[in-house]
């Protein structure tokens, strides 16, 4: 007996996609990365207090089997940014700007979907 409810396919497909080798997977999160760091780097806000601005020290690092979308560390004032904080002597809050948590709900789908296409491409 046949089942035609996608299960059967979409098991043979993780099957697939379970056997793809830690190179692919690490091309295809670079590229993600990559992708992810372009689409961010507009969303950055800028300030006319430093010299070196948040934009310029975001980059994609490849650490063993890790790949992470990072600002230097010179840069950890970024998520004084991204979240907010209190203003100098306690009086009154700073809003946070959201800037990589807006663009990672706009883009993560996407993001998700190049992902599994790239694989499934390379399996092929």
């Amino acid at each position: 007996m046949q089942n035609n409810n996608g299960f059967a396919d979409m098991l043979k497909e993780m099957k697939t996609l379970l056997k793809v080798d830690e190179k692919v997977t690490l091309d295809v999160l670079e590229e993600a990365a990559e992708y992810f760091a372009k689409q961010l780097k507009p969303k950055i806000p800028r300030t006319a207090r430093n010299k070196k601005h948040l934009i310029d020290t975001l980059k994609v690092v490849v650490k063993g089997d890790k790949v992470q979308v990072i600002f230097d560390d010179e840069s950890w004032y970024w998520h004084l940014a991204e979240h907010g904080h209190r203003k100098r002597g306690g009086r009154g809050r700073i809003k946070g700007a959201h800037f990589v948590q807006n663009t990672w709900d706009a883009e993560n789908e996407k993001v998700a979907n190049m992902m599994a296409d790239k694989i499934i491409k390379k399996m092929e």
